[in-house]
Order: C-alpha cells, then structure tokens, then sequence
C-alpha cells in the first residue's frame, strides 16, 4: 500500500472498529460485541430526522409560496395551446345570463361566457362549485362585471374554456339595469329581461318528488301571465309563504325557451319583491296541481 494512503486507511478502520475491543462497529452508535459507546460518531438516525426536517421545511416553504403567489391575469387573445391546464384569471364582463343544468332537482352544472375586449371565453363550473355559486348568489347575469379563476383546457380544435376551481373564484359586480315593464317589451325574444307587476291569481306548486318549477299567474293591466320558480329558487323567496292569490308582486323576470315555446322565468329570488296580500275572490292555490 502507498505509504501516503496508509494513514488514511488506519483512520477508516478506527472508525469503523470499536476502540475497546477492536471488533467490526460500522455506523452503529455502540459496539455489538462489548457494549462500548463510540465516540465521535454521528448516528444514521440523526442523519436520517436532520434529512426529514429539511425536506419538511422545503415543502413548506414551497407551499407558503404557491398560496402567496399571484394568479397572472391574462388577456383572452393571449391564450396558447400551451397554457393548457394553466391556472389562470380573467376579468371583463359576463355576455348573457349564466345557464344552468339540473338533474333530479339538483344544480349541476353553470356554463357562461365572459368577454375582456379581446374574445370570448365560456367558463364552466360542476358540482360542488356550481351550489356554492347559487348559495352565495354569483351566477352571472348579462352585463355583470367579473373576475375568474380557474384552470384553462385548450382542445386540439382549439376550443377553449376555462373551469373554475371552487365557488370563491368568481368575483362578481352586479350591473344596475333599468328593467322595462313587459307591456312595453316588442317582440319578446329568449333573453330578454323585463318587469311583471301585478296581482298573483293562482300559484300551482309541484308534487312531491316532481322536478317541475311553481308556476305563478299574475294579472296586471293588460293579461295575465304565467312565471316559472324553480324549487331552488322558490324556496330562498323571503316570505315566500305570503305568494298567494290576491299578494301583489314585483318581479324581474328572463324570457327563456322551454319545448319551442317562451316562457318567463324567475331567476333570482332577490328579484321578486311580494307585497300584502289585497281581497280577491279568486280560488285558493292548487298546491298539488301539475303545471
């Protein structure tokens, strides 16, 4: 052996040999053969939790970072196939009313569009997000101001949408309308908005277990007419107890195509306004009716 390895190697061997009975050690802290704590020797173990409190603190400090990092906002004229699955925010201004999917009574899903001055983007939100969107009042209605955060798919045909990860994603800034009467409404076409004021003659609920909306007839100066609550809506109606025939009303409805046929419907429970009832000689409610 070199002479200048030598003393290396008589090193390696005295730490890895106990000092007391010169036997084989290796890494462990006490002899096995007579019992004799070694000196100067740092444990696996410690190596081992010294390793594990720095990966936790790395980990940590990377999720301090990513809560704390801000979402970039982007332009929608900016979005590149490669953003795919990006998590990204968007601001502008909602095109039309938010549609909304049910399915045996419940919210599934939310589908709407948003537009910043450089494009459209539709922007979905299923389950979970979408009841938290109706309980907090922020689906989108024509005009609306607003801000999402959500995770981009960009499809292969270059069809782009934007998901939203949960109900406090959407910043919403409601826009003030005047709404018309619908007296004054020409040639009501699906989307349109407009005020239905008036007496309530008769309110036809759904059966139990039926997926059918409340249908309200009100009378105002010119005809009666006939608005669609669903459930959802209905039951979020401050005194909605006191919508029965002769209650005067005040509501802002959505026309909507339903089967080929236009029908107005409450989307709002804030937009529905009920005052005392008035005398009226019209039949009670039918309750158990189908509309």
């Amino acid at each position: 052996m070199d002479e200048q390895m030598q003393p290396v190697a008589e090193a390696s061997a005295q730490e890895i040999n106990c000092a007391q009975c010169g036997r084989y050690v290796g890494p462990l802290a006490r002899c096995p053969h007579c019992g004799a704590r070694q000196p100067q020797r740092i444990s696996l173990r410690v190596l081992r939790i010294g390793a594990l409190l720095l990966a936790t603190v790395g980990l940590f400090l990377l999720w301090l970072m990513a809560i704390h990092r801000e979402i970039p906002l982007i332009k929608i004229a900016d979005i590149q196939p490669t953003m795919n699955f990006a998590l990204v925010r968007v601001a502008g201004q909602a095109t039309g009313d938010a549609r909304t999917f049910r399915e045996a009574g419940k919210l599934r899903s939310v589908r709407f569009s948003v537009n910043d001055g450089t494009g459209d983007l539709a922007v979905m939100a299923y389950g979970k997000q979408a009841e938290q969107l109706a309980l907090f009042d922020r689906i989108p209605r024509a005009g609306d101001t607003l801000e999402v955060t959500g995770s981009l798919s960009v499809g292969a045909d270059e069809n782009v949408s934007l998901r939203l990860q949960s109900g406090d994603a959407l910043k919403l800034k409601r826009v003030e309308k005047v709404t018309p009467p619908l007296a004054d409404v020409q040639n009501v076409t699906e989307g349109a908005q407009a005020l239905v004021t008036g007496a309530v003659t008769r309110v036809v609920a759904p059966r139990t277990g039926s997926r059918a909306p409340y249908v309200i007839t009100v009378r105002d100066s010119a005809e009666e007419r006939q608005l669609v609550i669903w459930s959802s809506v209905f039951e979020k109606i401050a005194n909605h107890e006191r919508l029965v025939p002769g209650a005067q009303i005040r509501a802002q409805v959505t026309a909507e195509n339903y089967k080929g046929k236009l029908q107005l419907k409450l989307g709002r429970a804030t937009d529905l306004e009920i005052a005392a009832p008035v005398a009226t000689t019209t039949n009670a409610p039918t309750g158990a009716a189908k509309p």
